[in-house]
């Protein structure tokens, strides 16, 4: 073959050009090496933003990792000029499936409202309420960087004691334990650290996280921690029955017949039963011309009960603040009954004596006539009903 024919079959530098033409635009039509500008529609997904005040195209091409010519392009802006409370999309390109976190113990759920309505835009297992967000979301491919909320929970095993709940949040914050609200600061915009101490019980408590976000950043972090023991519980008595009363009682003794200035005297006693026969009660108190009062708050049964007092000289009995008993005088020797009808729980009694000469004596007890609708009980007739203290 002469060279000139070989040459002829050659290709043209045109037919190359068109070759290379046709090669490219077969790469860009099956997605290759398409940069974010020259996109298709459907190559992104649109995480929708509303421009505030002092907003640019380049400060918002910055913080969401593109550029002011692809926020132009899939906004179709013929400028730069962008305007306050204009919607524009900021595109979100899909990026390889990257490794998940571990599991953690807390179920996070995510919408784009703040009022947590429809299904969540995004539901993931979290291992802390620990996140700081920026200016962005949990996710942007899902969830818009503003005006969106967020629910945790999940259940722990307690000791028992006191826990305080505390958070470092912007914005609104709400936290449940066992479906109580325990601390509400769901409507606050900005900024807050409260806290809130819980008292709870050994075992396994329910715990529930809700959060707001308004505008601007958002981020949260939230720790759990005991602070102290339970308060003491009142022991429940044995049951009710005739008999002297248990203690303990304080009792205050006084150097004269109407409890006027400081208490001469201060004990603790186990039972209010004593026959002092004349003799002085206490150190510094006398012998006659002395009062007593005797308190203590202590755990009933619900029922009737009919409290007897044998006492020489005078007494006055308060229950929950109500006198129920008024023999103060003097007086020999006499015994005096009181009925009452009792809430289940904690009564304040206090009994006041008082001593003017001769023989000094004082006892109390309690016998438990059953429900008020028992014969025993409603033998006495109606009784006054005293709730428990709050």
């Amino acid at each position: 073959m002469s060279q000139q024919a070989y040459d002829s079959r050659l290709p043209s530098p045109r037919r190359i050009l068109a070759l290379c033409a046709s090669i490219a635009i077969g790469f860009f039509a099956l997605g290759f090496a398409a940069p974010p500008e020259h996109a298709e529609a459907s190559s992104y997904t649109c995480l929708w933003y509303t421009v505030r005040a002092g907003d640019t195209l380049g400060e918002l091409a910055i913080r969401y990792n593109t550029t002011v010519l692809t926020l132009r392009r899939v906004n179709g802006l013929k400028t730069t000029r962008i305007y306050v409370g204009q919607r524009l999309c900021i595109p979100r390109y899909a990026p390889p499936p990257a490794p998940q976190p571990p599991a953690g113990p807390w179920r996070g759920e995510y919408w784009n409202n703040t009022i947590q309505s429809g299904p969540p835009a995004l539901t993931r297992n979290e291992a802390a309420i620990d996140f700081n967000w920026g200016f962005g979301s949990p996710d942007l491919m899902r969830v818009q960087p503003d005006y969106f909320s967020a629910r945790w929970t999940r259940k722990i095993n307690f000791s028992a004691g006191v826990w305080r709940f505390a958070a470092d949040v912007d914005d609104g914050i709400r936290i449940w334990v066992d479906g109580q609200v325990v601390l509400d600061a769901l409507d606050f915009v900005g900024r807050q650290t409260p806290s809130v101490d819980v008292p709870l019980t050994q075992g396994t408590h329910e715990i529930r996280v809700d959060y707001v976000e308004q505008t601007q950043r958002a981020f949260i972090k939230l720790n759990i921690s005991r602070v102290g023991s339970l308060p003491p519980q009142p022991t429940p008595p044995s049951p009710p029955g005739a008999g002297f009363n248990n203690g303990p009682w304080t009792v205050d003794f006084f150097a004269n017949t109407n409890f006027e200035g400081a208490a001469a005297s201060r004990t603790v006693v186990c039972c209010l039963r004593f026959d002092w026969n004349g003799a002085p009660p206490a150190s510094g108190v006398p012998g006659t011309f002395f009062s007593a009062r005797f308190s203590q708050v202590r755990y009933f049964p619900s029922g009737v009960y009919q409290l007897v007092a044998r006492v020489d000289d005078g007494i006055r009995i308060y229950l929950d603040g109500n006198l129920i008993m008024n023999e103060f005088r003097e007086q020999s020797a006499r015994t005096f009954t009181a009925n009452v009808n009792l809430g289940a729980g904690n009564h304040s009694l206090v009994v006041e004596y008082v001593q003017y000469g001769g023989a000094s004596n004082v006892s109390l007890y309690w016998d438990f006539l059953g429900d008020p609708g028992g014969p025993r009980a409603a033998a006495v007739g109606p009784v006054p009903y005293f709730p428990p203290l709050p």
